[in-house]
């Protein structure tokens, strides 16, 4: 017997799926259908007892008695109800009278043959009881009497003092009542079977091309895992080292029975490959590649988000200190960029150290920005300055005492009152650095000349 492949099990379940799915959406649909259908009918059951007890007058209903037939107050409760009877789509409409707690009685029925008597009984239903409480409603289940077999909806009349003078009733014939519903769930019916049909055939025609185009999908998955495995070793040549696996050894493994689990083995890896190359972009376009911190690019992003916090007037706490290295440029001219450089990851190391774990950016050549989320950096920038010594960097530059080694630094904390953007916090921290500046070459030039 031909073993099914996982392709075919596949379209199977998604065919038996749509198909049970059909089913349960057919019946709950038809289900829903049903029930609005009979809310439909019940609302038109009520407006039309509703707009017949509107039209009568609850005074003249409440005077009239079996002596009174005929008598102007009972010829105009007549008449009104005439007119429901030949104009609207009821078997009866008629006035009845609560005569005890859960009794009631015909008072006027229009009716031409076969008319219910003034003070004859009438079926009781919960509905009447509600109608005589002054709440009108429909039967939620047929009734039978001598005329049939019935739904009805129940008014109450009102009287002048607010008071249920009577109740009129419309009968409406229960095979006609349970035909529109019937009808309707027929309807929904037969859509949900032809949807049924439908998604059978749509899946069998899917199921039909499927293989063509999944078999062209699948041979440009290798042409792209090809290009990938390639693109991985330009970037990553280490990649093999680092418990990657293979694109290329996937198809060779024991266990995969066919092309759709084959596809799916690759898709995992080559995820994993473009993870890491997605790494090295990330880290080419967010970090400083000499000194490992964050970048002028990731500094201008992180500013947009201050600058909408700010905007939106969040509760913001941070402050700005600003780094610049001095004499870098005598460094650079006398003695090379190689050693310039290393003074520069040497003074990074020494930022890091002391702001550790808040986000610190290098924006310039010598220039360097830390953000915090602290309110006062003065302890910090404190601690800084006195570890920026010549001594303390791992290699020193030169003996050479006219070079002096510093770090201007200066730093301002966000204050919601005066600051309206980033830039407002970020120039009075580049205005203390630049004072601070100064001061170190005023500094620097008066041991120079002493030295003299």
């Amino acid at each position: 017997m031909k073993r099914l492949s996982r392709t075919t099990k596949y379209m199977i379940f998604i065919c038996t799926a749509l198909v049970l799915f059909n089913l349960a959406f057919g019946f709950m649909l038809t289900r829903a259908s049903g029930e609005a259908m009979r809310e439909q009918i019940n609302a038109r059951m009520l407006d039309i007892s509703n707009t017949a007890a509107s039209m009568l007058d609850g005074d003249d209903l409440a005077k009239i008695t079996v002596e009174d037939l005929g008598s102007p107050e009972y010829q105009r409760v007549f008449t009104t109800l005439s007119y429901f009877q030949n104009n609207m789509q009821l078997a009866y409409i008629y006035c009845i009278m609560q005569m005890d707690e859960k009794e009631f009685v015909f008072c006027v029925d229009p009716t031409i043959e076969d008319p219910g008597e003034f003070g004859s009984p009438i079926v009781y239903t919960d509905a009447l009881y509600n109608a005589s409480k002054g709440k009108a409603g429909v039967d939620q289940v047929p009734y039978e009497d001598g005329w049939g077999e019935f739904y009805s909806s129940y008014s109450p009349v009102f009287d002048s003092k607010g008071n249920v003078a009577g109740i009129v009733a419309a009968d409406f014939d229960a095979e006609w009542y349970q035909e529109q519903i019937k009808h309707l769930v027929r309807i929904t019916g037969g859509f949900s079977v032809l949807a049924i049909l439908v998604s059978i055939v749509l899946t069998v025609i899917i199921a039909s091309h499927f293989r063509k185009n999944f078999m062209n999908l699948f041979g440009k998955m290798n042409e792209l895992s090809l290009g990938i495995e390639t693109l991985v070793h330009e970037v990553m040549p280490d990649a093999e080292t680092d418990n990657y696996t293979s694109l290329s050894s996937i198809e060779s493994r024991k266990g995969i029975r066919d092309e759709v689990e084959l596809m799916g083995e690759k898709i995992n890896v080559m995820q994993e490959r473009l993870a890491g190359y997605i790494d090295v972009i990330r880290s080419n376009a967010y970090v400083d590649g000499l000194t490992g911190l964050n970048n002028r690019t990731s500094y201008g992003e992180y500013i947009q988000i201050l600058d909408n916090k700010i905007r939106d007037k969040k509760d913001l706490t941070f402050s700005v200190v600003v780094f610049d290295i001095n004499q870098l440029k005598i460094v650079n001219d006398n003695y090379g960029h190689e050693m310039g450089d290393k003074l520069i990851v040497d003074i990074s190391k020494l930022i890091r150290k002391i702001f550790d774990g808040h986000r610190i950016y290098r924006i310039g050549g010598d220039e360097f920005v830390c953000i915090l989320s602290e309110s006062d950096p003065s302890a910090r920038i404190q601690k800084l300055k006195g570890l920026i010594d010549i001594k303390n960097l791992e290699s020193p530059v030169l003996h050479d005492p006219s070079v002096e080694i510093g770090v201007s630094i200066g730093g301002a904390s966000y204050d919601p009152e005066t600051d309206k953007v980033y830039t407002d916090v970020f120039n009075k921290a580049d205005a203390a650095m630049y004072a601070d500046k100064r001061l170190f070459y005023e500094t620097h030039e008066d041991r120079r000349k002493k030295r003299r």
